[in-house]
């Protein structure tokens, strides 16, 4: 059903995760100008450095999942998969843009401590929030579904 809260949780993984594909990971100040972290790469190249993690693809892939979760409201064992599979693409992707940080903090030279982090670092944590909650109400259902059928 449409109404329930775990839709409306896997709704709002889909925009947090439409919005990572917006906005920066970090910014790196520099001597020659900042350098923003996002999405595809990074921006202002005068060192010639790369990601070599592809983020647009576990985002999309993230994304994904979630809509295609939204309509399996009718098969609560796959939603309860496909957010499980969703929990794996988003701790790889969070672990990455942290190790990718310091890495690009190394390689331009920069102390960690004046990396400045985007918005767009903290969105794939609070989609994995919402996740959780998508699935524990998608576990409730189950288990309401079953004691209904005890009772038959």
């Amino acid at each position: 059903m449409w109404q329930r809260p775990q839709t409306v949780y896997l709704a709002l993984v889909v925009v947090l995760m439409t919005l990572t594909l917006f906005f920066p990971f970090a910014f790196f100040p520099t001597k020659e100008g900042d350098v923003t972290f996002y999405l595809f790469g990074v921006s202002k190249n005068t060192a010639n450095i790369n990601t070599w993690f592809p983020y647009f693809i576990t985002v999309a892939l993230s994304l994904a999942l979630a809509l295609f979760s939204i309509t399996q409201f009718k098969n609560r064992k796959r939603q309860l998969n496909l957010g499980k599979i969703n929990y794996l693409l988003l701790i790889l992707t969070v672990a990455m843009l942290f190790v990718d940080n310091y890495t690009l903090a190394k390689k331009l030279g920069i102390d960690e401590k004046d990396i400045q982090y985007g918005i767009g670092m903290f969105l794939p944590v609070a989609s994995f929030a919402f996740i959780f909650l998508a699935n524990r109400g998608i576990k409730k259902d189950e288990e309401l579904v079953k004691s209904v059928d005890r009772l038959r």
